[in-house]
């Protein structure tokens, strides 16, 4: 079990960061083991993977209103999920994560264009300098 001290430092998500995202919806409320006022937060490791997940998301553009879409429901693995809830649940879920995937290929298509232009120049620049000769 992980402290959220020790997800901060594995995710780099701040602690702060966490709290607000649980707050708002975007990561469902860990574990408490009992000892303070509201006890201390405890994560898995699966709790982990979902919290690089979502931060992985956010990374690539996805607002955070999508993401706590996208958790809204719950986990679709746990014992006590309505089972008729699933097939709607996947579908939103699947909806999201392709409107998600359109932006990324969007994203790697724009960045992949500048990436090709700045190639270009460079070569132009490294080729104008060579035909000038060393810089004195």
């Amino acid at each position: 079990m992980y402290t959220i001290s020790d997800i901060a430092r594995l995710t780099g998500i701040s602690a702060y960061t966490l709290r607000y995202y649980e707050k708002i919806g975007v990561l469902p409320d860990p574990t408490r083991q009992e000892g303070r006022k509201n006890g201390i937060r405890r994560y898995s490791d699966q709790d982990l993977r979902f919290i690089r997940f979502i931060h992985g998301l956010k990374q690539t553009g996805m607002k955070l209103e999508e993401i706590a879409a996208f958790v809204q429901e719950g986990c679709l693995l746990a014992d006590d999920y309505p089972v008729m809830h699933v097939d709607e649940t996947l579908k939103k879920r699947i909806e999201i994560l392709d409107e998600h995937l359109e932006h990324l290929e969007k994203q790697m298509q724009q960045l992949e264009a500048v990436r090709n232009f700045t190639l270009e120049k460079r070569a132009f620049y490294v080729n104008l300098q060579a035909q000038r000769g060393p810089i004195k």
